[in-house]
């Protein structure tokens, strides 16, 4: 037989795949040069030979006659792939780097069913596959052999003649010793952790991208070039231009509107490697909040024209590539994968490297010199402070940069990123910032109870609306949605308890007829969302970073006309914010802070110094606790093990994966949309709840949630109500 397949339905015949994957393996090989710096100087050679093998034991005939059927052969093919690496002219070491790569490049280690000549049935199956490769021996010797040295002069430059088959090779494949590889692995893993990462990482992107059609890796234009299409270079702000001067990690503070991302883009400019066809490090842009993460995205693709040049990687990105028309299977696809130079995500999906979960060496493998910028870091909790500092640190070995930005940093939260990443700093001067002061500050004494009538008589009057209301739980907006509602004014609320298709239908609704609004009754979720402009706010207490991030929602662009609006705070919350902020202090001393200011303009120069004394209180107790989960982050990485299952896997999970509930009311077309092949149209009716309100629910109404198994969805017997969202009422007779 001399045609043997490596996929089927479409088809692609095996020597068609390992050409495609070495064609990957040479643009990345011209891309990351700095790739056998990091880990081993000819990891290109074994990498090359990792590809040229990790499929060969497919094929077995068994292989070949169930994938023209359709079916599952039954069998690791990788396993019998592996056996190949004795012919490898190498050292006993890379030979064992190889043949590891290409054995764990579906699987971990763990899960691969290796066979060993103790375990009498599984070496006498072994036995039995191999004989089925070799009804293909012919393919091998005669198809196979005589591509590779085309192969190594086209990817190596030249011809390296490392793999041969001596005569006797259908004997030698059958004794190959799986005990010793993983004695070898056991015993050497730990002082070849990089190489192992490296190799298992490039060859999963290799396979992966070669087998979603990709011949290469893409690169980005120069970075400094594209922003000028758009701001020329004379018309950059004076902290853009010194971020386009800086090399190495970087702080940077600049007021709301300064723009930040554009000197984030020319920190990177300065700090890319640069080939004839582009710039060939990865950029991650990382933001806290999905809605912020998509509205980058959007702005980014404004720049940079292409899909495949921008990405965009969150637990819903699928879904909101669908929404936005746009290929959302094969994008979605490859933002997982070494192709996209610049992708906006989460630190989630960096951390989930450092916790072993997925394919972590391919990330691993992709953060290498790569350069990061975190915006918006003041808006992490604790325990994930504690974890990107861990990871940044971590990470300098593989020569990552970081840019670390925000407009309203506490000091101590600065201080911690100093520590670990010894940065350039860049900070607007006062002058500059206060040209973007837009707001003056007002208190309001007692709750909101208390003021609100009175209080939407006087904006309606004034006509300050649209005004938002800003409240600090779902409870609390709904109770004020509807008393707004009863006295006759036009009202929309928006909070987290909807599903995201009424979340993504209220957004759209705001950004077209926000004027036909007179109040928007609103929960934290207006601290990151919309590009859109009160006229003013009402607020309950919060800390004063989040305070200031809801003041960014009001008059926007008021900088340039030197227009200031009034915003409105409370001095009183209700009992349940002490829940939502915690240490409350906190909250305390901001509102002290503001009363100082009570009729003054808040400049824009004074924030850090405002934002870093409401935490001057608490200061010393959190940067123990972030320190505390930075110790706890790095026991737990150092036990991360290339090519096994990790512990911590689950351990991530039950710390940062959220629950998804799709409201009683909709299970029925959920159901059916599943049935259809429609999944992807399901996520418009899943409700986001923390796990905290998942048990609070469950102590107080009872089993109020089911698990449906056929369609691996949670139904929540909750009413539901577009204008509400998910309420906290048992559900009765609401199928749709």
């Amino acid at each position: 037989m001399k045609v043997c397949m490596a996929k089927f339905n479409p088809n692609d015949f095996l020597e068609c795949h390992i050409n495609d994957a070495l064609n990957v393996l040479k643009s990345m090989k011209t891309a990351f040069p700095w790739i056998p710096e990091l880990s081993k100087e000819n990891i290109w050679e074994l990498l090359f030979y990792s590809i040229l093998l990790h499929d060969l034991g497919k094929c077995a005939i068994g292989f070949q006659k169930a994938g023209a059927q359709g079916k599952i052969w039954g069998y690791r093919h990788e396993i019998l792939s592996a056996t190949f690496t004795q012919f490898l002219e190498y050292t006993e070491e890379n030979k064992n780097l190889v043949a590891l790569a290409i054995l764990t490049h579906h699987r971990y280690l763990t899960d691969v069913p290796v066979p060993t000549k103790v375990e009498e049935f599984v070496w006498e199956s072994y036995l039995e596959k191999i004989d089925e490769l070799l009804k293909n021996a012919d393919y091998i010797e005669e198809v196979f052999l005589p591509k590779i040295p085309y192969w190594e002069i086209c990817i190596l430059g030249r011809t390296l003649g490392k793999f041969k088959l001596p005569s006797d090779w259908k004997e030698k494949v059958k004794e190959y010793d799986f005990d010793g590889l993983l004695k070898w692995y056991e015993q050497n893993w730990e002082s070849h952790k990089d190489e192992l990462i490296f190799l298992k990482g490039l060859l999963n992107a290799c396979d992966h991208l070669s087998s979603a059609g990709e011949s290469s890796i893409r690169l980005l234009p120069v970075v400094s070039e594209t922003l000028e299409l758009k701001i020329p270079r004379e018309k950059w702000r004076p902290i853009q231009k010194q971020a386009n001067q800086v090399r190495g990690n970087l702080l940077l503070r600049a007021p709301t509107g300064y723009g930040k991302t554009e000197a984030a883009l020319l920190w990177a400019d300065a700090n890319t490697h640069l080939i004839k066809k582009g710039v060939s490090n990865r950029i991650f842009y990382v933001l806290p909040y999905k809605a912020s993460i998509n509205a980058m995205y959007d702005r980014l693709l404004g720049y940079f024209r292409s899909p495949e040049l921008v990405g965009v990687l969150h637990s819903s990105s699928t879904y909101y590539l669908y929404a936005s028309n746009l290929e959302y299977r094969r994008l979605s696809s490859l933002y997982q994968k070494i192709f996209t130079p610049l992708k906006v995500t989460t630190p989630f999906q960096i951390m989930k490297a450092f916790f072993g979960v997925g394919f972590f060496e391919m990330t691993l493998s992709e953060l290498a010199n790569a350069l990061l910028v975190f915006d918006e870091i003041h808006a992490y909790e604790p325990n994930v402070l504690g974890i990107i500092l861990a990871m940044l640190e971590l990470l300098k070995k593989y020569k990552t940069k970081t840019l670390v930005m925000s407009a309203t940093l506490p000091d101590f939260i600065e201080e911690l990123f100093a520590e670990a990443l010894h940065p350039g700093e860049l900070k607007v001067s006062a002058e500059e910032a206060d040209y973007f002061t837009r707001h003056r500050v007002k208190i309001v004494d007692g709750t909101l109870d208390y003021n609100l009538q009175g209080l939407a008589q006087e904006f309606k009057r004034k006509s300050l609306t649209p005004t938002l209301i800003a409240c600090n739980t779902v409870d609390r907006a709904m109770e004020v949605y509807r008393q707004l509602k009863s006295l006759g004014y036009r009202v929309m609320l928006l909070h987290s308890r909807f599903t995201y298709g009424d979340r993504e239908e209220l957004e759209r609704k705001l950004r077209n007829k926000l004027n036909s609004y007179d109040f928007v009754v609103a929960t934290q979720v207006v601290e990151v969302s919309l590009d859109i402009s009160f006229k003013t706010i009402l607020t309950e207490p919060a800390p004063l970073d989040a305070l200031i991030q809801r003041f960014g929602r009001v008059n926007r662009q008021g900088w340039r006309e030197k227009r200031i609006a009034d915003v409105y705070v409370l001095t009183e919350g209700s009992e349940k914010d002490k829940n939502v902020y915690k240490p409350y202090e906190i909250v305390k001393d901001s509102i002290r802070i503001l009363e100082e200011l009570n009729g003054q303009e808040l400049k824009e120069s004074q924030i850090p110094e405002l934002v870093s004394g409401a935490y001057s209180a608490v200061k010393n107790e959190l940067v123990k606790e972030v320190s505390k989960n930075k110790q706890t982050a790095f026991e737990l990485f150092d036990g991360l093990q290339p090519l096994k299952k990790s512990e911590s896997e689950e351990q991530f999970y039950k710390m940062f994966q959220g629950l998804e509930v799709v409201p009683t009311k909709f299970a029925g077309r959920v159901g059916e949309l599943i049935d259809k092949g429609k999944g992807i149209e399901v996520h418009r009716y899943l409700v986001p709840i923390p796990y905290w309100k998942f048990f609070a629910l469950q102590s107080r109404l009872g089993d109020i949630f089911t698990y449906d198994r056929k369609h691996c969805v949670m139904i929540a017997n909750l009413r539901y109500s577009h204008e509400l969202g998910l309420l906290d009422e048992v559900a009765e007779d609401e199928i749709l």
